[in-house]
């Protein structure tokens, strides 16, 4: 006899013919969360977090300095913001690319958004190189060096620039201490203001470096830390008492909107890397930062692939630089030592939101399906359940806005021809991987993924909410079973639904049936603990009254089928859907199958 009992239950394949579906696969699969391999439906958005500005915001990030928490958001697309790599930062500096040049920030400056204080990344090197004014006589009872001078701009918050150009080289032989001969050098610093939005107010500070050919190599050394408004400094100091070495020969700052320099454009994508590294991209440039010095960005860091990057993410190893090409996989512990690797993937990324970091893979949309990075592998990960015809009609790989969430990837879009919203979830967790849609009324113009606490925050018109953040409210789950098929028409004539709940008010359990392609059966089961009894209410077919059952046991019409399906909606998790011949099969299954085996054993011996 013919039963079909669903216990396990998975995602959609709609590249699979219906009657062709492994058993646990639905035709449809909307709100679940697959994670238990039960019918279980996903929570509504909890409660506003945040109420933003104005409807344009469309980057989110919570600046967490532990004492006053604050939201932080943009009317730009696609914002990255990092806070600082330096534990215990005493400014809470906040980094971000995204609008027309990469910008820093700290908490204090940033308090007042709607006022706020922010700088452009990275300190600009002196537009012109000293000049130098030498006085006294040259000490003769030592060999005099050629040397010259050049200087920084230090911001605010310490961070230090690459020099100046040198000034001309002098012959010099510092005055020696209560010496009467030797000589003085008049460090002359032009003086104009540097344009821009630099971090040069009052604390800034200018360091003056001079070349010590008397050491084991020719470098400049610290002399004289000033002023940012210091425009004159002598020099008398002996070789032996200057200081450090220039540190800051390389450290230009990163792309920015100097077009002439950077036509591709200002640096995007800031992600943060091991070591106190930061990274980002701008045309073909993969870009490394010095490591825990977020305003140097060396050109020598600068990595040059073949194609244009789209986006880049990261795993526990390495960089995953993602191409309207081939993606690329970047390694390395030290930023000047970084090297590519390119990965044998055909798959461009054909929308840099669409990009996911999960841990160790790196997921991404690509022209034929959901696409994974991990190391130097690469493959599209829906290919056998998403055709791509499929994937580019239903699943808007160009429009979606993708997040992490416990370990899932979830997207959402905007049908701008229908302008519907709706979104989907692919679920690596699962035995297999699961595939399901997601109903929603409202764009998700962005998100936030809270690193510290796992939560995902969505913008929703002018409302920040936790994706799945309720409590008390589910939404409505709904799973179509294969196509069963028959080995000749029966008639199916019980069907049964085992939930946690039987709701009696709001959403109610339901469960429909086909036979042939058509509907012969939609009913709702609910269950009165007063009575102890359940109810069996029909809207398919016409005719039938409701009914009243002492288990969750619901009668079919009398209709012949080869090919059946039934589907299952509610907002409770359900454990068990069975379709059968007769009520014994539901209620012993086992023990029929059972006695099936001895009956055919019988035949068998007596043939």
């Amino acid at each position: 006899m013919a039963y079909f009992k669903r216990t396990r239950f998975s995602g959609i394949a709609p590249g699979v013919a219906p009657r062709l579906l492994a058993e646990q696969f639905g035709q449809e699969a909307e709100n679940l969360d697959f994670e238990s391999g039960e019918f279980a439906p996903i929570p509504i958005e909890g409660s506003t977090a945040h109420v933003l500005s104005n409807s344009q915001r469309r980057s989110i990030y919570y600046y967490d300095n532990s004492t006053s928490p604050m939201w932080v958001e943009w009317d730009e697309d696609g914002i990255k913001a990092v806070e600082g790599p330096i534990p215990g930062d005493a400014d809470d500096r906040l980094y971000w690319t995204g609008e027309n040049y990469p910008r820093m920030g700290t908490y204090t400056g940033l308090s007042n958004w709607s006022n706020r204080a922010d700088y452009r990344l990275g300190i600009p090197a002196p537009q012109a190189a000293p000049t130098i004014t030498i006085t006294g006589t040259l000490d003769t009872t030592v060999t005099a060096e050629e040397t010259a001078w050049v200087y920084t701009f230090v911001s605010e918050f310490g961070e230090e620039g690459p020099p100046s150009a040198a000034s001309l080289i002098y012959e010099f032989t510092p005055t020696t201490d209560g010496g009467t001969t030797g000589q003085t050098a008049t460090i002359n610093i032009p003086s104009y203001n540097v344009s821009g939005d630099f971090a040069f107010g009052s604390p800034a500070r200018k360091r003056i470096y001079r070349a010590n050919v008397g050491s084991n190599a020719t470098e400049f050394q610290l002399v004289h830390d000033v002023a940012y408004t210091e425009t004159q400094k002598d020099d008398s100091k002996q070789a032996t008492e200057l200081a450090e070495v220039l540190p800051s020969t390389t450290w230009i700052g990163p792309p920015d909107d100097d077009t002439t320099n950077y036509p591709d454009g200002p640096l995007q994508g800031l992600t943060p890397v091991a070591n106190g590294i930061f990274a980002g991209f701008t045309g073909k440039r993969l870009c490394l930062s010095e490591a825990y010095l977020p305003h140097a960005w060396p050109v020598d860091y600068r990595i040059t692939l073949e194609n244009d990057i789209v986006a880049i993410g990261t795993t526990a190893n390495g960089i995953v630089a993602l191409t309207d090409g081939k993606p690329y996989f970047v390694t390395g512990v030290d930023p000047s030592a970084m090297s590519a690797v390119q990965i044998n993937l055909e798959q461009g990324c054909v929308n840099p939101r669409s990009v996911v970091d999960l841990g160790d893979v790196v997921l991404y949309a690509g022209p034929d399906g959901l696409c994974a990075i991990s190391g130097t592998e690469g493959r599209v990960i829906t290919r056998g359940l998403i055709s791509p015809t499929q994937w580019n009609d239903d699943f808007y790989p160009e429009q979606i806005r993708a997040f992490e969430h416990e370990g899932t990837y979830v997207a959402f879009y905007t049908d701008t021809f229908t302008n519907t919203h709706a979104g989907w979830v692919y679920d690596p967790r699962a035995e297999e991987a699961a595939l399901s849609t997601i109903t929603t009324s409202a764009e998700r113009r962005g998100g936030y993924k809270n690193p510290k606490t796992g939560e995902l925050f969505l913008i929703i018109g002018t409302a920040v909410q936790p994706y799945r953040g309720s409590t008390t409210t589910n939404r409505l789950g709904r799973w179509k079973s294969k196509k069963y098929v028959t080995p000749a028409p029966v008639s199916m004539g019980w069907v049964s639904l085992k939930a946690e709940l039987y709701p009696s008010t709001g959403t109610k359990n339901r469960v429909l049936v086909w036979a042939d392609g058509t509907l012969i059966a939609d009913y709702f089961i609910t269950f009165d603990s007063n009575t102890n009894t359940y109810t069996q209410e029909v809207n398919t077919p016409s005719g039938i009254s409701d009914t009243t059952l002492y288990e969750p046991i619901m009668r079919l019409p009398a209709v012949v089928g080869s090919e059946w399906e039934v589907e299952i909606r509610g907002s409770e998790r359900i454990h068990k859907i069975c379709l059968a011949q007769s009520m014994n099969e539901i209620r012993q299954p086992r023990l029929l199958k059972t006695e099936a085996a001895i009956r055919d054993r019988r035949s068998r011996l007596k043939s």
